[in-house]
């Protein structure tokens, strides 16, 4: 289960921006402080930097989808559609 703390944390950094390297240097941060023990940094670090490559991926995924939509609605040709019209022909 999440902690408040780590909700919070999470909310605000913008995970679609979250490198591995961003993610090391504010938890090492918060461990300066005191937020977070030094044995959890390693565990924090990972958790942020694969969430942040899930969240890119899904968004990568969602625009190309929405693309495809605006495409079609167009009636724009693909890339496939053409390589099929040059077989046709050659």
């Amino acid at each position: 289960m999440k902690t408040l703390l780590e909700k919070g944390f999470l909310a605000g950094i913008g995970l679609l921006s979250m490198t591995r390297e961003k993610a090391q240097q504010i938890i090492e941060d918060l461990s300066h402080e005191g937020e977070v023990q030094k044995s959890e940094i390693k565990t924090w670090v990972d958790q942020l930097a694969d969430r942040g490559e899930e969240e890119q991926q899904a968004l990568r995924k969602l625009i190309r989808d929405e693309m495809k939509k605006v495409m079609d609605d167009m009636g724009l040709a693909t890339k496939e559609d053409i390589q099929k019209l040059m077989e046709k022909q050659g």
